[in-house]
């Protein structure tokens, strides 16, 4: 009986690691995926700041207009060049923002 015991004892200790560190691989690729992300969306802040402050340094006879479509446009450039995908709403947005931060 006590071989029994100590042959399931030693097969649940290892089971019991193996999940232990399925969840613990599982919870660490979840926080990464959380801090890529969190780590996009403020490098996608930080260069529409950038951006529209280039456009009003460099485009100061460009009416409003003219201001947002060239800071859509080198904003979309930037962010193509280090690969990071934005849609046309969340531009807009960052940048409307970034306009009345200034």
């Amino acid at each position: 009986m006590r071989d029994i015991l100590n042959a399931i004892s030693d097969n649940l200790i290892q089971i019991l690691g193996t999940v232990i560190t399925a969840v613990l691989g599982y919870v660490g690729l979840q926080v990464k995926n959380i801090y890529q992300e969190f780590i996009q969306d403020k490098t996608k802040k930080e260069i529409v700041e950038k951006t529209v402050k280039y456009v009003e340094q460099t485009c100061k006879d460009f009416s409003c207009e003219e201001k947002k479509q060239m800071a859509l446009k080198k904003s979309i450039e930037w962010m193509n060049e280090r690969k990071l995908n934005i849609s046309e709403t969340e531009l807009e947005i960052l940048i409307e923002s970034a306009v009345n931060c200034l």
